[in-house]
Parts: structure tokens; C-alpha cells; sequence
């Protein structure tokens, strides 16, 4: 029988994993007082081992992955990511210029944007997205990661920026 993933953190999760996991609770752990979440510490020590090092209380650790955990709840209430009808036919057309003809439109984040790539196939881990607009259809796949990143946004088209634009809902 499959084992039922668990959603969201305790104290003992590495803080890389669990930035990579849920990026949205870095706000949370930053507004705590942990800004080295980026720092080469954080692949290998827990989240109640970062909090000790900066001086906060078992209360203090209890209170920070309670927080983080009620942010990671709001997101997962969050629709996934939308795409409108100027999008999907925006991304349609490249994907037919590509040449080879790539199948797939992956998401990629960069420096706080996001962005797509033509893809031949997709990874292991990768999220599927349907994007659909009469009569065209796009599968979008993004990293689990961006997904979160992107939940409660709708991307658009944007003509006169020959771009795309996400617009969080």
C-alpha cells in the first residue's frame, strides 16, 4: 500500500529541505530572525538546530514551525497556476516553431521571474499542466518547487511586451 505523504514540517526537517519543499515559508523563517536560509548551513542543519543558534526558545522553535505550517496550509488552499487563452496560444505558436517540435512548455524561474522553455520531455519529478484555450491545448510542466511558487497566479500574454505577465489571483 502507497504511503500517504505528510504536508508540511517539524522541527527536525533540514532548512534547505524544507525552503525547497515550501518556498513560500521563507518569509515566515526570515521574519523570525533565520536569514541565512540560503547559507550552505542550512542542507544539512534542522530547523530547531538554526533557531537554537540564534537564541530562540523550545517556545520560540514550537511557535516558528507552527506559523510556517499555517502558511503551508494557505498555499495548498491556493489554486495551481492558470494560464489565459492569449498564453496557451502564445505558447502554442513557439512550441510549433521549435524545431525539433518540442512537446512540452517547462515553467523556470529566474531571478524572481519565471519564463518557459521548450521541452522534448519531462522529468522524473515534474508537475503536468494542462493549458487550455479553444481549440489549442499546451501541457506545461514545471518543477514542484515553482508550482508552489506559482499557485494562485494566472498567466497572460502580454502583446506589447511581446511577454508573459503573472497576476496573482
Amino acid at each position: 500500500m502507497a504511503e500517504k505523504k505528510t504536508i508540511g514540517v517539524n522541527k527536525t526537517d533540514t532548512l534547505g529541505g524544507v525552503i525547497d519543499t515550501y518556498p513560500e515559508i521563507a518569509p515566515v523563517l526570515a521574519t523570525a530572525g533565520l536569514h541565512c536560509i540560503g547559507c550552505h548551513v542550512s542542507a544539512y542543519e534542522s530547523i530547531e538546530e538554526g533557531c537554537r543558534a540564534h537564541g530562540m526558545s523550545k517556545k520560540d522553535v514550537d511557535d516558528l514551525v507552527k506559523s510556517a505550517n499555517k502558511r503551508i496550509l494557505e498555499y495548498e488552499k491556493l489554486p495551481k497556476v492558470t494560464f489565459t487563452d492569449g498564453s496557451v496560444l502564445e505558447l502554442d505558436k513557439r512550441l510549433s516553431k521549435s524545431k525539433p517540435k518540442m512537446k512540452f512548455a517547462r515553467l523556470v524561474q529566474i531571478f524572481g521571474e519565471f519564463d518557459f522553455e521548450a521541452m522534448d520531455k519531462k522529468e522524473k519529478e515534474d508537475i503536468v499542466i494542462e493549458a487550455n484555450a479553444k481549440p489549442k491545448s499546451v501541457s506545461v510542466i514545471a518543477s514542484p518547487r515553482v508550482e508552489r511558487i506559482l499557485r494562485g497566479v494566472r498567466i497572460d500574454f502580454d502583446a506589447k511586451q511581446n511577454d508573459f505577465v503573472a497576476v496573482r489571483e
